[in-house]
């Protein structure tokens, strides 16, 4: 690498000229994106955060399935996307931008020049209401542009058949790009869960192996079925951040209710533990080592923020704790996750609530 059924109507491909100015380059409509002749695509999420980086990996699953013999380049700030993507087998390429590619005009130039030459047979803007991925969109020069209409400008010229879609597209961020892409290849909608494709993050067997080291050792034991291991990470940015105090007795609360659990702590980035080093904790600046060792727990709680989705995409029971009213569309959404909104409730009645969560995580063998 140098990832309620509405009737939708087909049309003829719309194929659009290169030479076209991008002022006027138009979205692809509904029904309009072919199933075949789409080997150069481009994906853009020019954003530098690590959870908004792993929702795409469900889009880039979807293009695996519909485009089994397509290349995929990316563009992106995030730093970890190498390691994010690693193990999509059509990853090619992942332009890199800075956190602020305005700053650093020269470089932000050719990457569009390279972008250009390649003659892309699709772009997607991933998500709706970026306004920097929309400009790059038509910047790229891509034979088709995809992504949902957001503007008004943008549902009027997408007509009653994409205004049709919109009112049933799914709530969370991780599917805007693969209901996107389903509409304009004129596929129905479908509006079981489980049906769509989950965050994902490919962890090789040697990467799993050392996983479970890593956690026997912090545990001083091997895992067993008889304590469940919960990853807990106190820390988040903003006013979604809980104080170490308030998760210590949440905590405390979920041990009285629960005697079989055990605990460890995954520290930030500044690498000091936010609860008092009452657990084994663990430091890594790598996104695959932890995600490697979150994979290998019972279960994973924290308030949301991108290690809520790793340990999501890692494939281990998640709970996400939402302090504000995003819960429906930024929650973990793996076959076993769970949120809660939190906003101004106790650590004992938040522990009670998290009981089925608990209750339905998978036993281990």
């Amino acid at each position: 690498m140098t990832r309620s059924e509405i009737p939708l109507s087909v049309t003829v491909p719309v194929v659009i000229d290169h030479a076209v100015p991008p002022k006027h380059r138009h979205l692809l409509g509904v029904g309009e994106l072919p199933p075949r002749d789409i080997f150069r695509i481009l994906l853009l999420r020019p954003n530098h955060r690590l959870g908004n980086t792993l929702l795409l990996t469900p889009l880039l699953t979807e293009l695996e399935r519909r485009y089994p013999g397509a290349e995929i380049d990316l563009v992106t700030g995030c730093e970890a996307a190498d390691d994010v993507f690693a193990g999509f087998r059509q990853v090619r390429h992942i332009h890199q931008l800075t956190r602020r590619p305005g700053h650093h005009p020269v470089r932000l130039l050719r990457t569009l020049l390279r972008l250009r030459r390649s003659r892309y047979d699709l772009a997607i803007d991933s998500t709706r209401g970026s306004r920097s991925g929309r400009l790059l969109l038509f910047l790229s020069g891509a034979r088709h542009l995809l992504g949902l209409p957001s503007s008004k400008r943008e549902v009027r010229e997408g007509g009653s058949a994409w205004q049709s879609a919109l009112a049933h597209a799914p709530s969370h961020f991780s599917l805007d790009g693969v209901y996107a892409l389903r509409c304009a290849m004129g596929l129905p909608f479908l509006d079981q869960d489980t049906l769509w494709p989950s965050m994902r993050i490919h962890l090789r067997a040697e990467e799993q192996a050392c996983g479970r080291a890593l956690l026997a050792d912090l545990l001083g034991h091997a895992p067993d079925g008889d304590r469940q291991v919960i990853a807990l990470f106190p820390n988040a940015t903003g006013n979604k951040r809980l104080c170490g105090g308030w998760w210590l007795e949440l905590a405390d609360a979920l041990k009285a209710a629960h005697p079989h659990l055990s605990f460890i702590e995954m520290l930030p980035a500044h690498g000091q533990s936010q609860l008092q080093l009452r657990f084994p904790a663990f430091y890594s600046s790598n996104v695959r080592r932890m995600a490697a060792i979150l994979g290998q727990c019972d279960g994973y709680i924290s308030a949301d923020c991108g290690v809520m989705h790793l340990a999501s995409a890692a494939g281990v029971p998640t709970l996400g704790l939402f302090t504000r009213g995003n819960l429906t569309r930024y929650r973990p959404r793996g076959p076993h996750d769970a949120a809660l909104c939190v906003a101004d409730c106790a650590p004992a009645a938040v522990a009670a609530a998290a009981a089925p969560f608990l209750q339905a995580m998978p036993r281990r063998s």
